[in-house]
């Protein structure tokens, strides 16, 4: 773990990734032992896959799960979200926005996971997770957004426009 976490580039949170999540597996694949390796395919921020093996990845991505739920849930019933970490400054703003400021608490949930974890199973899950947080944020495109948030508000008028 050592040679692994040594050899990948650092990550910040506002910057392009700089490398894919293929070209980190691939180097992980090579690194880990496959037990290892099992343990990190399976973790996944966008799935929020809560069966890993490290109970402070899986209870975090457990807690991101019922706070996103509650978030859909208070909206359908038009009533104020009351999330249990997620904090609702996240919670403000148009939705390219709050969704940034979801990737930025999760971003900061996971450097404080990581702290002292120098050179461990966690550091390298949390690494991931963080490869995953950015490269989400860097495939927003504003303007296909608003094609879609556009498509799903007034879908009679975007018809009429085809």
């Amino acid at each position: 773990m050592v040679y692994l976490m040594t050899s990948l580039p650092s990550l910040s949170f506002d910057q392009v990734p700089p490398i894919t999540i293929d070209e980190f597996n691939d180097e992980a694949k090579s690194q880990l032992s496959a037990r290892h390796f099992r343990l990190l395919e399976s973790v996944d921020i966008q799935q929020l896959n809560t069966e890993v093996g490290k109970k402070s990845i899986a209870s975090f991505l457990q807690t991101i799960k019922e706070d996103l739920a509650e978030v859909r849930k208070a909206k359908v019933q038009n009533r104020q979200a009351q999330p249990v970490r997620l904090p609702k400054s996240a919670l403000v703003g148009n939705p390219l926005e709050r969704e940034i400021k979801i990737l930025q608490w999760q971003w900061q949930e996971l450097l404080d996971m990581e702290a002292g974890k120098t050179f461990t199973l966690t550091e390298v899950l949390v690494y991931k997770l963080k490869l995953q947080i950015v490269s989400r944020l860097h495939s927003f495109n504003q303007k296909e957004g608003a094609k879609v948030l556009a498509s799903m508000v007034n879908p009679a008028k975007n018809k009429e426009d085809n």
